[in-house]
């Protein structure tokens, strides 16, 4: 299945070679999910993040289904 990853800020840098300026498409196994994206991407656990599919808040363990977008921002603090 074909998913897009969008990676902001400080996360681009772990989009794969030849992607573009913040996203790029996987194919992956059915039934994959948010945090076996992040894994195959080598994104470290330990690094805060939120992560969106479709624009709707979703957590590691969440599947992911065929044309799925992946958005993975640094949280954000404001006053």
């Amino acid at each position: 299945m074909k998913v897009e990853v969008k990676l902001f800020a400080n996360f681009r840098e772990y989009l794969p070679a030849g992607s573009d300026k913040y996203s790029c498409s996987l194919d992956l196994e059915e039934g994959t999910t948010v945090g076996q994206v992040l894994e195959k991407l080598k994104i470290p656990e330990s690094i805060p993040m939120i992560t969106l599919v479709n624009g709707i808040h979703r957590s590691p363990e969440d599947p992911l289904q065929p044309g799925d977008v992946l958005s993975v921002f640094p949280p954000v603090a404001g006053g």
